[in-house]
């Protein structure tokens, strides 16, 4: 898992609140759903991507960080930690 998590990873800060956390070693892959909201206030569309990590990765629901100025929300992360972390973000446009 680690030499599959370490292929085209890359740092990124997680934002938590006002806090920004040290660098963090992540790869991020486009998972295949993708939604759009609309109303009559504003527009928005918002693609799922899953963030690998390692076992210790310090991270939470609702961490924010950006990426080739896109800005990502972390919406779920699985129990399993044992191996490593996996987490789903929102990416919002």
């Amino acid at each position: 898992m680690a030499a599959v998590r370490t292929d085209r990873s890359f740092d990124v800060e997680f934002r938590r609140g006002d806090l920004t956390l040290d660098p963090q070693e992540v790869r991020i892959e486009a998972v295949a759903r993708s939604f759009r909201l609309q109303s009559d206030a504003a527009r928005e569309a918002r693609n799922a991507v899953a963030v690998f990590g390692a076992s210790d990765l310090n991270v939470m629901v609702d961490d924010r960080f950006t990426v080739d100025d896109v800005l990502y929300r972390i919406v779920f992360i699985s129990v399993n930690r044992d191996v490593d972390t996996q987490a789903e973000a929102v990416a919002v446009e």
